[in-house]
């Protein structure tokens, strides 16, 4: 690329289609490839940012070394699902995981290094309801608590936010940084759905205690309602905390019409939701954010809603 440096860079591969969740399984591989074709048609100033595999060392970030196994393990014995759950696995499964957050890592290191200033990564399987020894629903390993990790091990920043907005509460990273001052875990989610957690009392543990924030938005809710809550609640928690990079778990499945989400946001939702959390970056972690595709089940509205999402980044 010539010119000015590019604002964003995204991510995507065909290879992620490996990932065989079975059929009629509603996170599949037909529904990333219709997202990872409408990405295909970004304008040429949006670089396509490469990928990798993580290193095990670097899964273990956020994951116990026993659960890593058990993953490598159950995939070599052909098994449909991990034994820890109900998460649906094939022989590619494992591999196609660590290429996710290897990803996500190296989107983390471009930002990093002053080559975009923001980042979309379209990788799957998805990762927030991953927990230190536990996949759960359609998550293996959990790519934005590991980047969290990362950032504060591998390019020393004290303090880093996780935006969450999937339909579904995103368990897995607040469990993991449930003790943790340092990680700001915000989450906005349809109240009562998958896994059940979330609450709005939930707000840490521990020296954690103030570092989550949770805000369950009522079944049928539109993108008003949760605009009005960010801007009540989630933003000023977020200016108090002054990031200096905020990650985002980027699902799409609170978006109207979506299976498996009872929210009725339109692309817009996001389009506003995204213009905040860049404008927060701006002016706490200079611009750097780092998004990362989590839910979305209908094809159709995940590539418009994930498209919005990302146009907004600029």
């Amino acid at each position: 690329m010539t010119g000015e440096k590019a604002v964003v860079g995204v991510h995507y591969e065909a290879g992620y289609e490996r990932h065989d969740t079975g059929r009629g399984h509603p996170e599949s591989a037909v529904r990333y490839r219709v997202l990872r074709e409408a990405l295909t048609g970004l304008a040429p100033e949006i670089v396509r940012l490469p990928g990798r595999v993580a290193m095990v060392e670097e899964i273990l970030l956020a994951h116990e070394a026993h659960y890593h196994d058990l993953v490598y393990r159950d995939v070599e014995d052909f098994a449909d699902v991990l034994r820890t759950g109900d998460t649906a696995i094939s022989i590619e499964s494992y591999e196609v995981a660590r290429e996710a957050t290897g990803a996500v890592l190296e989107a983390a290191d471009a930002v990093m290094r002053g080559e975009v200033r923001r980042a979309f990564c379209a990788v799957r399987p998805p990762g927030h309801h991953a927990t230190a020894d536990r996949g759960m629903g359609f998550c293996i390993f959990n790519h934005v608590a590991i980047a969290a990790n990362y950032l504060r091990t591998q390019h020393g920043l004290g303090r880093v936010a996780i935006v969450d907005w999937d339909v579904h509460h995103g368990n897995g990273t607040e469990d993991i940084f449930v003790e943790d001052a340092e990680v700001l875990y915000l989450s906005l989610h349809e109240s009562g759905s998958y896994p059940g957690s979330g609450g709005a009392g939930d707000r840490g543990r521990g020296t954690g205690i103030g570092a989550t924030v949770n805000l369950p938005l009522s079944r049928g809710s539109c993108g008003e309602i949760a605009l009005a809550a960010w801007d009540e609640t989630a933003g000023p928690a977020l200016d108090r905390f002054q990031p200096e990079f905020v990650l985002v778990s980027a699902g799409f499945d609170a978006r109207q019409g979506d299976p498996l989400g009872g929210l009725h946001w339109d692309d817009e939702t996001f389009v506003r939701l995204t213009r905040r959390v860049v404008a927060l970056a701006e002016k706490h972690a200079a611009g750097r954010v780092v998004s990362v595709l989590e839910g979305g089940y209908d094809p159709t509205g995940l590539a418009s809603a994930a498209m919005a999402h990302v146009r907004a980044m600029r």
